[in-house]
């Protein structure tokens, strides 16, 4: 019986720390502006054409080298 409990224990506490490890590695990566005359090519991508202007999941942009500009802490 007590080798059960010491068992539960130690499974609890692994998958406990395993979830908490988890969420301390998520990194958030910094937004670029890209002003529009830098750009030579946008594609949006998984676009819904039913509503005007078009909701789009994702967007791809081409830019020249050296236009970006990194901001920090806006969203």
């Amino acid at each position: 019986m007590e080798r059960k409990r010491l068992l539960f224990v130690v499974l609890v506490t692994v998958l406990m720390g395993a979830r908490c490890g988890r969420r301390s590695t998520r990194v958030e990566l910094p937004s670029l502006e890209i002003p529009v005359s830098c750009a030579s090519e946008i594609r949006l991508l998984e676009c819904d054409a039913r509503v005007n202007p078009p909701k789009c999941k994702k967007a791809r942009v081409k830019y020249r080298r050296g236009c970006e500009e990194i901001v920090v802490g806006r969203k």
